[in-house]
């Protein structure tokens, strides 16, 4: 089913078009009209999460999925992969699930908005990912971590699978191995991560001990996607000038991030991981 080979490199980044597309939709959820205008030009504010989106989307692309395939984003959020697999794949079969009934109603109604037939969300923890094998590819972006049994949502996502179907996967590397840029990140950590994230020998074993052959890993977030990332968010200890720093940041936070992802790291903060099911 897929393009990549064991040992081989996906693709090439995506083109600037392609990653100034992710997350555009979003400005149909925003209040403001000025917010609406810069998220329609430029996208979302925010570029972590089009970094890591992008990344797990440069492998995605380089798969040889079926036309209609069936996917599954197993934890959404705002399904910024999702909203833009469904304008470039229309005749794929997308199903973003979500704990949040807030995100998953706004994701609902961009659907709906933009016409995308072939979309669905549900409000639904991966946890209870499972059942039928029903998908071509499971996909999840920066969700394990966040999961306190995540070998058993491995499994869940074992069983979602077609027998020839992929897992693809963007995890944060451990973060105590993180290479930082500015010294005051060093102290940066995510408070509902329920583990310090993961090493690649960790993650592998996980994945083999939930019934999966590691078929290729890459990387994320290099030195231009973290210096992109940092800058964009110099402000994280004061939250009332979070969003100022950013906007005064973008102009250079922005190109920093499609570099990185444009010419892919060698080695960087974030895993990509793909997988396929062994054989019973």
């Amino acid at each position: 089913m897929g393009a990549i080979e064991r040992g081989k490199r996906p693709r090439a980044g995506l083109s600037l078009r392609e990653f100034w597309h992710i997350g555009r939709e979003q400005w149909l959820t925003q209040r403001s009209t000025l917010i609406r205008g810069f998220v329609w030009l430029l996208g979302p504010l925010g570029v972590h999460a089009r970094i890591r989106n992008a990344h797990l989307l440069r492998v995605l692309v380089g798969l040889a999925l079926p036309p209609d395939a069936h996917v599954l984003d197993a934890g959404c959020g705002h399904a910024y992969a999702v909203f833009w697999l469904a304008q470039r794949f229309p005749s794929y079969h997308l199903v973003g699930i979500e704990r949040d009934a807030t995100l998953v109603n706004a994701n609902r109604q961009i659907a709906t908005t933009l016409g995308l037939t072939g979309v669905e969300f549900r409000q639904e923890s991966v946890e209870a990912v499972g059942g039928e094998a029903a998908y071509d590819l499971v996909f999840s972006i920066d969700v394990l971590e966040h999961v306190d049994d995540d070998a058993g949502v491995l499994r869940c996502f074992r069983r979602a699978l077609k027998p020839n179907g992929l897992l693809l996967l963007h995890l944060p590397l451990r973060h105590q191995e993180q290479r930082r840029v500015f010294p005051i990140f060093r102290r940066h950590t995510v408070e509902d991560h329920v583990r310090d994230e993961y090493t690649p020998d960790e993650i592998k074993a996980k994945l083999k001990e939930a019934g999966f052959r590691l078929r290729w890993q890459g990387w994320g977030f290099g030195l231009a996607g973290e210096l992109a990332f940092e800058l964009n968010y110099l402000g994280w200890r004061r939250p009332w000038l979070r969003n100022l720093v950013a906007l005064l940041t973008f102009p250079l936070a922005f190109p920093l991030a499609y570099l990185d992802v444009r010419f892919p790291p060698e080695r960087g903060n974030s895993l990509l991981l793909l997988a396929e099911p062994v054989e019973a």
